[in-house]
């Protein structure tokens, strides 16, 4: 997945059970956090232990990659390995490009294959209908009229409260920078029927956040630094409903750090009781 989304996707997955989640995980009682003892030390992004026992492995992706199909396989025989258990894998493409990835790997002598689902080729029905606010989120993804999935998004934003409803503002500002709608989402927000979300204290501070990080990622595209700078942002807020604002000793680890140490502080928030069991001091 981009790792500017690493922290808001997982949050988005592991904690409301919409209809998208249990369509890539069914009913999911275990996360399991593993990496992957390899080379290249591969970490999924999203891995789940479902009620029926199957493990069920999601990729994110927000772009088009070449050999997906064989990183899908390393996937697949790192986590047999250690579980010695079949693994059902899943792409979930979330990209505005059209999707030009391949469902396998083969070459003469192998084929591996996983399911792909394209948000880009649902009509989003489903997910505006749903109770879940992910679920309405994730439509802005798919074929949904836009500004049918805004007035869904919104009315769902008056309804939640306290630090469920700051998370559901940023991610919509997130996700709406994957198909660069950054300008439009703002000028949604500006309209008069939302004038009171904008001030809201809460929301307000939360949606421009995520606007500015929607915008960092275009201005820092191929820059490993703006990349790491949109994971702190991210990981910096979600800290902070944990645990309050951050020491200074905290967020100058935080801002220094590459992307894949970010990953990997985020991977420890969802069970970390202290601040110092995520920077493993």
């Amino acid at each position: 997945m981009g790792q500017e989304y690493d922290v808001t996707f997982k949050y988005m997955f592991r904690n409301p059970r919409g209809v998208l989640a249990r369509m890539l995980f069914g009913d999911a009682v275990e996360w399991p956090n593993i990496e992957l003892p390899e080379v290249r030390n591969l970490r999924t992004d999203l891995l789940a232990r479902a009620s029926d026992g199957v493990l069920r492995h999601v990729e994110i992706q927000t772009s088009n990659e070449a050999g997906m199909g064989f990183r899908m396989l390393e996937y697949y025989t790192g986590l047999y390995r250690l579980q010695r258990a079949h693994v059902e894998q899943t792409m979930l493409y979330v990209g505005r490009e059209a999707l030009r990835m391949a469902d396998a790997f083969e070459t003469p002598s192998t084929r591996h294959r996983f399911r792909i689902v394209n948000l880009r080729e649902m009509d989003g029905e489903d997910l505006l209908a749903s109770a879940d606010w992910t679920d309405n989120e994730w439509a802005l993804l798919t074929k949904a009229d836009r500004e049918r999935v805004f007035r869904v998004v919104f009315a769902k934003l008056r309804e939640l409260t306290g630090a469920e409803q700051e998370a559901a503002a940023t991610t919509f500002a997130l996700i709406g920078g994957i198909i660069g709608v950054e300008e439009e989402l703002e000028r949604r927000l500006k309209e008069e029927d939302m004038i009171d979300v904008m001030e809201n204290k809460i929301l307000g501070p939360a949606i421009r956040q995520g606007l500015a990080i929607g915008e960092a990622r275009g201005e820092a595209r191929g820059e490993a630094r703006g990349e790491a700078k949109g994971m702190w942002r991210l990981l910096e807020r979600q800290i902070e409903r944990r645990f309050g604002q951050m020491p200074g000793w905290a967020l100058d680890k935080l801002h220094a750090a590459s992307p894949e140490v970010i990953e990997g502080w985020s991977d420890r928030l969802a069970d970390a009781k202290t601040l110092e069991e995520i920077f493993a001091l």
